[in-house]
């Protein structure tokens, strides 16, 4: 690859908030206050975003601890348990990727097609449009990362205009009635069902986790930083400020909108707005917010997964194909391939059918993000407590953040992750034809592990086919 500019701090931290801010935003509200109380969200809140704190602290002690390795995820997890587990790593990461892109670009044409009302857009006209926005993106990055980088920095301002104006204004609408519930431990405000505190913040907690997937976007682009310095200050910033802002957000909602109102609402935060001397030019206002959010997040996304894909090629564990690039340094043929797969599935756009079925593959996609999550914390671990010398701080860091990645799967669903396991086997006929290339074996170990989950892909595929589970 030839020498490229490289990205400085600002660039890492608005890719990093371009990847964690995305549609969640103006839903987590509505979405928190269905299963938690204004309290228990605020619990919630602390817990979780204690635990992404310490796993930010993981990747910001993985930088300093090994400099020398590039692209985050994908290259602890390869040098901590070889080289399968680090192609599992950036498999599962880069699937996140393409397949989180066709859930924002669904999104982004539901949203314009209320605005339009009567005039909306055909399935076909939404499937065409948006088929454009997709190559738009490749044609801009076949011009360089760091020209893409630059892009998201202008998509990530714009989208945060809307979150700041609910913040600065809807501050003053905060009531303490609203938030501070009557009962709150005992009965959900929103509608009425029993509950406990344990419970509350046990189903929020999914909600939460999801915040902050993105967590390692700068990790990710170590490779193309100016100093491992600086991918520490990206992670910190933006860590930081997405707990800020998010928390900000559901305390704004929460304290000036009724539970019932908050959760019986599409679009939670316009309720906010409309509250305030904005009026009904509110809704328009996150409408137009959410739009720019998901199309700046789709771009962030498609920078990361390919960045994995090409950092693995170029270390043999992909196929050396996905190793090319142009002159820009922009990784051609990993774009070109995260793009054509995309595409194809964009074709849930034209079949409202495949469209319900496809929300579970976007949870079975986004689950497969915390193998990579486990799978760098416990390199932490690996190092820390192997180094007599380590300091208990950085210990007790990469142990909370295992810890961390654990619960998330756990409150997720084991179930999705279960089902990950098809995309998985998959990955692993790649991984196959990487070795074939370098002429490598893989390890018995290997065999057996790939071995089982095409045994257990087939079954899960009989299992669906027959209905015995369901999508």
């Amino acid at each position: 690859m030839k020498q490229q500019k490289q990205l400085g701090l600002w660039l890492l931290v608005f890719v990093s908030l371009g990847s964690m801010i995305g549609s969640g935003i103006f839903n987590s509200p509505k979405d928190l206050i269905n299963v938690a109380n204004p309290m228990g969200t605020l619990i919630t809140w602390i817990i979780g975003g204690t635990g992404a704190l310490m796993l930010a602290l993981v990747f910001i002690y993985l930088s300093a601890k090994k400099p020398e390795l590039k692209s985050g995820i994908y290259a602890y997890a390869r040098n901590g348990f070889g080289d399968y587990m680090g192609f599992n790593s950036a498999w599962g990461y880069w699937s996140l990727g393409w397949l989180g892109n066709i859930s924002y670009l669904v999104l982004f044409f539901k949203t314009l097609n209320d605005l339009l009302g009567e005039y909306a857009l055909s399935p076909l006209t939404c499937f065409i449009l948006g088929s454009a926005i997709l190559w738009l993106y490749y044609f801009i990055l076949l011009s360089g990362v760091r020209e893409g980088a630059i892009l998201n920095f202008v998509v990530t301002v714009a989208k945060l205009v809307p979150i700041a104006l609910v913040i600065l204004l809807g501050i003053w609408l905060v009531n303490n009635e609203i938030f501070n519930v009557p009962d709150w431990q005992t009965k959900l405000a929103s509608n009425g069902k029993s509950t406990t505190p344990l419970l509350q913040v046990k189903d929020a907690m999914a909600v939460v986790l999801w915040c902050f997937v993105g967590i390692e976007a700068a990790a990710v682009l170590s490779g193309r930083a100016k100093s491992q310095q600086t991918v520490r200050k990206a992670i910190t910033i933006s860590v930081l400020s997405v707990l800020t802002i998010y928390m900000l957000v559901t305390f704004v909602a929460m304290a000036s909108v009724p539970a019932k109102d908050l959760v019986a609402s599409d679009t939670p935060i316009s309720l906010v707005l409309g509250k305030t001397i904005i009026g009904s030019a509110g809704s328009l206002i996150v409408k137009v917010g959410i739009m720019i959010s998901v199309l700046g997040a789709s771009l962030s996304w498609i920078i990361l997964s390919v960045e994995t894909m090409y950092a693995s090629a170029r270390e043999g564990v992909m196929p050396k194909a996905l190793a090319k690039t142009n002159k820009k340094g922009t990784p051609v043929n990993a774009l070109l391939l995260t793009q054509i797969f995309t595409q194809v599935f964009l074709l849930s756009i034209l079949s409202p059918a495949f469209n319900e079925t496809y929300l579970m593959v976007i949870t079975i996609g986004t689950t497969m993000v915390l193998i990579p999550y486990l799978l760098s914390s416990l390199y932490a671990v690996k190092i820390s407590f192997g180094d007599n010398r380590e300091k208990n701080i950085n210990k007790l860091i990469a142990v909370v953040g295992t810890l961390y990645s654990t619960y998330v799967i756990y409150a997720v669903g084991i179930k999705y992750l279960f089902l990950s396991i098809i995309f998985y086997a998959i990955g692993a006929i790649i991984f196959l034809k990487g070795r074939r290339e370098q002429k490598l074996k893989p390890k018995h170990w290997e065999w057996a592990f790939m071995l089982t989950l095409i045994v257990a892909a087939i079954l899960l595929v009989i299992l669906i086919a027959k209905g015995t589970i369901r999508l």
